[in-house]
C-alpha cells in the first residue's frame, strides 16, 4: 500500500509540474488565462491519469476508466470546496491552512476513488 501511495504521489507532482508549466507558458506567450488554465489542467489530468494506469496501478488504460477516472477528478474537486468552505468558516483567518487542507483531502479521496473503483 505505501509502495502505490508513494507512486500516487510522485504522479501527482509530475502532474503539477506539468500542469503549471504549460499554464505559464501558455500564459507567456499570449493565450488568454482561462483558457492558458484549461489547457494546463486537461494535459495534466490525462498525463495523471495514463501514469497512474501504468505506473501506479499497472492497469491498462482504456476509455471506461478514462471516464471513470474524470468522474473521480470532479468528485475529488467537489471534496476539496467544501473543505475548503467548511474550514475557512470555521477558522476564517487560517485560508492557507484551508487550502492545504482541502488539497490534502483532494489527494487522500483521489487515491482511494482510484485504487478501489477506477483502476480496479
Amino acid at each position: 500500500m505505501l509502495k502505490l501511495l508513494t507512486r500516487y504521489l510522485f504522479v501527482g507532482l509530475a502532474n503539477t509540474l506539468l500542469t503549471a508549466s504549460l499554464v505559464l507558458i501558455l500564459t507567456y506567450i499570449g493565450l488568454g488565462v482561462y483558457s492558458a488554465n484549461a489547457l494546463g489542467y486537461a494535459a495534466g489530468i490525462i498525463l495523471s491519469f495514463i501514469l497512474n494506469s501504468r505506473f501506479t496501478f499497472s492497469t491498462e488504460v482504456n476509455t471506461y476508466r478514462l471516464i471513470k477516472f474524470f468522474i473521480t477528478c470532479l468528485a475529488c474537486y467537489i471534496v476539496n470546496i467544501m473543505a475548503l468552505r467548511i474550514s475557512i468558516h470555521l477558522m476564517p483567518d487560517e485560508k492557507y491552512l484551508s487550502q492545504l487542507l482541502g488539497m490534502a483531502l483532494y489527494t487522500a479521496s483521489g487515491f482511494v476513488l482510484n485504487k478501489l473503483w477506477v483502476m480496479k
